[in-house]
């Protein structure tokens, strides 16, 4: 299995759980829970996994090439060098 594949299929799970927090996100405000504490507590967790899973999404869209560049530690050296 290529290095790439591996980051979509990492990308692809974390993109499943960045959406389940965001819908809990959405039962939390729209059941109007958020007005006691174990509303509040939900909202906090949901909205602490919903970054922390947007966060690596990124980072394995980024490790597989599809978005922005990369910069690899193991870049070659220039050649004129």
């Amino acid at each position: 299995m290529s290095h790439k594949s591996q980051d979509l299929e990492m990308a692809a799970a974390c993109l499943f759980f960045l959406l389940l927090s965001v819908a809990g996100l959405f039962a939390v405000l729209s059941t109007g829970e958020i007005t006691g504490v174990d509303g509040l507590l939900m909202l906090m967790v949901c909205g602490g996994m919903a970054l922390l899973f947007a966060w690596l999404t990124f980072s394995a869209f980024q490790d597989a090439g599809i978005i922005g560049s990369h910069k690899s530690g193991d870049a070659s050296p220039t050649e004129g060098k």
